[in-house]
């Protein structure tokens, strides 16, 4: 599990009179905040900013947002990005301003460490299911990722699932606990053909190489006993 500092982010209150596309030509993204028992603001963010807040914290560390003109810092996370379909820039963001006391939802992603010996050392194929999962938990507990170890993956057949996960304090999966994470299957059925196929062409020339030197050392015994 991985914990950061929380960042912090400046806004303005948006101008509806102005066209989105006007905004995003001079490199502000346009974006809305919401959340309980409060009225939705459109707001507008430093594109370059936010970009670079996005690389590091993703959509789930909780950010601090200063909105020009009001006092205290409000506590958001990313809800939801929309993205230009040709460039796959971002064109909009949602944020959900949290309250400290009530606990939330939010999907955090796995971070996979380590290597699965049973891929290594038996050819294993490692099937991963899940790349994220669904927590419940106070602001002030959530995780950015929540590490999975795949140095247990010993044996062709192995598997990670939901409820082998290392859980932090404080956090509720919302999945179920059977639900495979990860797992390694055997190879596939045509390179295990392949390496059979490979092993027995190696072992009939090495037998086709003892038949002719075996067969060259007859026919040379037999001159002998012409000559």
């Amino acid at each position: 599990m991985t914990k950061t500092v929380t960042p912090n982010l400046t806004a303005t209150k948006r101008d509806l009179s102005i066209a989105p596309s006007r905004l995003r030509s001079a490199g502000v993204l346009p974006g809305v905040l919401y959340g309980k028992e409060i009225e939705s603001t459109a707001i507008s963010l430093p594109f370059d900013v936010f970009e670079r807040l996005y690389r590091e914290a993703g959509e789930t560390t909780i950010i601090n947002l200063a909105i020009e003109g009001e006092g205290e810092p409000r506590q958001v996370l990313v809800k939801d990005i929309q993205f230009d379909p040709v460039d796959g820039r971002h064109i909009h963001v949602d944020l959900y301003q949290i309250k400290a006391d009530e606990e939330l939802k939010a999907t955090v992603p796995l971070r996979f460490i380590n290597e699965a010996p049973a891929v290594k050392e038996f050819g294993g194929i490692l099937i991963t299911n899940k790349d994220e999962i669904e927590v419940e938990c106070l602001p002030k507990d959530l995780p950015r990722d929540i590490e999975v170890d795949l140095s247990v993956l010993t044996e062709i057949d192995s598997a990670i699932k939901v409820k082998d996960l290392n859980i932090p304090n404080g956090v509720k999966t919302l999945a179920e606990p059977d639900e495979s994470i990860v797992l390694v299957t055997p190879p596939a059925a045509e390179e295990v053909e392949a390496e059979t196929k490979s092993e027995a062409d190696a072992i009939a020339a090495v037998e086709a190489t003892a038949e002719k030197a075996a067969s060259e050392e007859g026919n040379s015994e037999g001159e002998k006993k012409n000559n």
